[in-house]
C-alpha cells in the first residue's frame, strides 16, 4: 500500500493550487464572480426597509428611491421599490447560475486532468508483485479519490476567501447601523470559530478511516469478480458474498460514525448561531422601543446579523466537510509522491535499433529487502542467440527477464545491452527493443485489427494483415464474421487459448523488435493448436536474440543454449539437440 502522509489543510490546499496551476486564471474569475454575491445579498433588503419605514411609516424616502428625483408621483415609491427588488433578485440569480455553470465546467476540466495525471503516476509506479489489495487500491484513488483536487483547489480556498470578505463587508454595514448589534454578534460567533478549528483533524482522521475501509471493500468486489470461475466451481458463493458483507458493514459503520460526530458539531454551531440571533433581536428591539432605531432599519440590520453568521456558519461547515476532500486528495497526493519503479537518467541515452547483444554481470535480486530470487547472475548472450531457461515455479525466471526490460532493477550488479548498461538508456527507447509473449497473453476489449497493432499503432491495415499470416492467423480471423473488426471481449474471452496466443504472436511480429522474449508460450495449448503457435515463433526467432522460458525441455529443442535457474544461479545445462 502507498502510505498517505498527512498534513496540515493549509499545506493540501496550497499542493491543490500547485497543482491546478494551469487554471489559476479561470479560479481567479470564479473568485470575482463570488465576491459580487456579498454586495448583491447587502442590497437586496434594502427595498424591504424602504417599504417598512417609508411606504407604511410614513417617513421621507431615501434620496436614491425618492419618486421625485425620477419626476414621478409618491404613490410610484411602492412600484420603484417592488421593481428594485426583483432586479436585485434578476441579478443575484444570474450571478449564481453563472458562477455555478462556470464552476462546475472548471471543476470537471480540473479533475480530469487530475485524474489523467494520477493514472500515468499509477504506471509509472508499476504494481508488479503487489497483491490484489494494493492494485485495487491504487486504482480507487484513480477513479474515487482524483475528484477531490476540485473540492480542495476550487472548492477549498475560493469560499473561505468569499466568507471572509462576506464577513467584513457584512459587519462594517452592521456596525453603520449599529454597533451594538455588530459586537454582540461577534462576541457570540468566537465559539463557533474555536469549536470549528478544534473539530477539522479528528474529522481529517475519521474520513481516512472511511477511504481505507472503502477500499477494503472494493479489493474483495474485484478479487471475486476476478476469481468468479473458482468461486462458483468450488462452490463458495455464499462465503464470499459473507466476506464483502462483512468488508461493506466495516465501510458504512466508519461512515455513519463521521456523519455522526459532523452532525453533532453542526448542531451545536446552529445552537451559537440561534443564540447570537435572539440577542441581537432583544438588543434592536429595545432600541427601536427607545426610538434609537426605526423599525426598517432593525429588519436591516437582523438581515444583516443574519448575513454575517452566514460566513461563519459557512466556514465552518466548509472546513468540516472538506475533511473528506482533504482525506482523500491526501490520498491521491501519496500516489503522485510514489517513485516510480525504475527512474531515467536525467541525460539518458537514446537507442535505435538495438543489436541485441545482452550481458547479465553480478545481477541480484530480492523483493522488498528478503532473501535474493536471484543471486549473482553473470551471463553473456551474443547478438540473435537463442537462450532456454528453466527451472521450478517461483525460481526467479520471469524475475530475470523482468529485469532485462526495466521493469524493476537489480539490487546488485548490472545488465549490458550492447555493451551499455541500460539504465542509461530512455526507459521508452529500451523498451521498444523488445517483443512478449506470454503464457496467457493478454488481450483488450477491442478489435482483432487493433489488438495486434498495439505494438505500432501507426501501421497500416496491410502491415497488420501481413503480421497475422506470419503468426498463422490470417485463415482463422478470416472465418469471423466481422474479420478483423471482431471484438475480442474482455481480456480476449470471445476467443480461444491458440486464438489469443496467435494473436499475442502477431502483435510480437509487428512490433518487430530486435529481442523477443516467450515466457512459456505453449504451455496452455493443445498438440494441434501447438504445431501452429511453434511453426509462428520459429518464423518470429529468426534474427532475434531470444530468451524462451519453457517447463517442457523439448520446447527448447534447438535452442543455442539452455539455462537452468535452482537457488538462485543461474546454471548451464547441456545443449539440446533437435530430433
Amino acid at each position: 500500500m502507498h502510505q498517505v502522509k498527512t498534513s496540515s489543510p493549509l499545506q493540501v490546499y496550497r499542493r491543490a493550487l500547485r497543482e491546478a496551476r494551469v487554471f489559476w486564471p479561470h479560479l481567479a474569475a470564479i473568485l470575482l464572480l463570488g465576491l459580487l454575491e456579498t454586495p448583491l445579498g447587502l442590497l437586496t433588503p434594502l427595498p424591504m426597509k424602504v417599504v417598512i419605514d417609508s411606504v407604511i411609516g410614513g417617513a421621507a424616502p431615501p434620496p436614491w428611491l425618492d419618486p421625485s428625483v425620477f419626476h414621478l408621483p409618491a404613490t410610484a415609491l411602492l412600484p420603484l421599490a417592488v421593481g428594485l427588488s426583483v432586479g436585485l433578485a434578476c441579478l443575484a440569480l444570474g450571478n449564481g447560475l453563472g458562477s455555478w455553470l462556470f464552476r462546475e465546467w472548471v471543476g470537471e476540466r480540473l479533475t480530469h486532468a487530475f485524474r489523467v495525471k494520477l493514472f500515468h503516476k499509477m504506471l509509472e509506479a508499476s504494481p508488479l508483485g503487489q497483491d490484489t489489495a494494493a492494485t485495487q487500491d491504487l486504482a480507487y484513488r484513480v477513479a474515487s479519490d482524483a475528484p477531490a483536487i476540485q473540492w480542495t483547489a476550487l472548492y477549498g480556498f475560493i469560499p473561505i476567501i468569499q466568507s471572509l470578505a462576506a464577513l467584513a463587508i457584512t459587519f462594517a454595514a452592521t456596525w453603520a447601523l449599529s454597533p451594538k448589534l455588530a459586537l454582540a454578534a461577534a462576541a457570540t460567533a468566537a465559539p463557533m470559530i474555536v469549536l470549528t478549528q478544534w473539530s477539522q483533524k479528528r474529522l481529517k482522521d475519521k474520513w481516512h478511516d472511511v477511504k481505507a475501509r472503502e477500499s477494503e471493500a472494493g479489493s474483495v468486489l474485484q478479487e471475486v469478480i476476478g476469481g468468479l470461475r473458482i468461486v462458483t466451481t468450488f462452490g463458495q458463493e455464499a462465503r464470499e458474498t459473507a466476506r464483502y458483507g462483512e468488508t461493506t458493514r466495516r465501510s458504512y459503520r466508519s461512515k455513519l460514525r463521521v456523519i455522526g460526530y459532523q452532525g453533532t458539531i453542526d448542531s451545536i454551531i446552529g445552537l451559537i448561531m440561534a443564540a447570537g440571533v435572539a440577542i441581537a433581536l432583544a438588543l434592536g428591539t429595545m432600541d427601536v422601543l427607545a426610538k434609537s432605531m426605526s423599525v426598517g432599519d432593525l429588519v436591516l440590520a437582523m438581515t444583516y446579523v443574519a448575513q454575517l453568521y452566514a460566513p461563519l456558519h459557512a466556514i465552518g461547515t466548509h472546513l468540516s466537510s472538506q475533511q473528506n476532500a482533504v482525506a482523500s486528495v491526501e490520498r491521491a497526493f501519496a500516489l503522485l509522491d510514489t517513485p516510480p519503479a525504475v527512474r531515467e537518467k536525467p541525460q539518458a541515452l537514446t537507442l535505435g535499433r538495438a543489436r541485441g547483444e545482452i550481458a547479465f554481470r553480478g545481477v541480484s535480486f530480492g523483493y522488498d529487502g528478503r532473501e535474493h530470487i536471484l543471486d549473482d547472475v553473470t551471463l553473456s548472450v551474443p547478438a540473435g542467440h537463442c537462450v532456454g531457461i528453466v527451472g521450478k515455479t517461483g525460481s526467479g525466471k520471469s524475475t530475470l527477464l523482468n529485469m532485462l526490460i526495466r521493469l524493476f532493477d537489480p539490487i546488485a550488479g548490472r545488465i549490458e545491452l550492447d555493451g551499455i548498461d541500460i539504465s542509461d538508456f530512455k526507459i521508452a527507447d529500451l523498451r521498444r527493443q523488445f517483443s512478449v509473449v506470454t503464457q496467457d497473453p493478454l488481450l483488450f476489449s477491442t478489435t482483432i485489427a487493433e489488438n495486434i497493432g498495439y505494438g505500432r499503432p501507426e501501421a497500416s491495415f496491410g502491415e497488420i494483415v501481413e503480421a497475422a499470416k506470419a503468426a498463422q492467423a490470417h485463415d482463422f480471423i478470416s472465418r469471423l464474421p466481422l474479420g478483423y473488426d471482431t471484438p475480442v471481449g474482455d481480456r480476449g474471452t470471445r476467443l480461444s487459448g491458440g486464438e489469443r496466443q496467435r494473436i499475442a504472436i502477431a502483435r510480437a511480429f509487428l512490433k518487430d523488435a530486435p529481442i523477443l522474449i516467450l515466457d512459456e508460450p505453449t504451455s496452455a495449448i493443445d498438440n494441434e493448436t501447438e504445431a501452429l503457435i511453434v511453426e509462428g515463433i520459429e518464423r518470429l526467432m529468426t534474427g532475434r536474440t531470444t530468451f524462451m522460458i519453457a517447463h517442457r525441455l523439448g520446447t527448447l529443442r534447438g535452442a543455442d543454449t539452455v539455462l537452468r535457474i535452482e537457488n538462485g544461479r543461474v546454471l548451464p545445462m547441456p545443449r539440446l539437440v533437435a530430433a
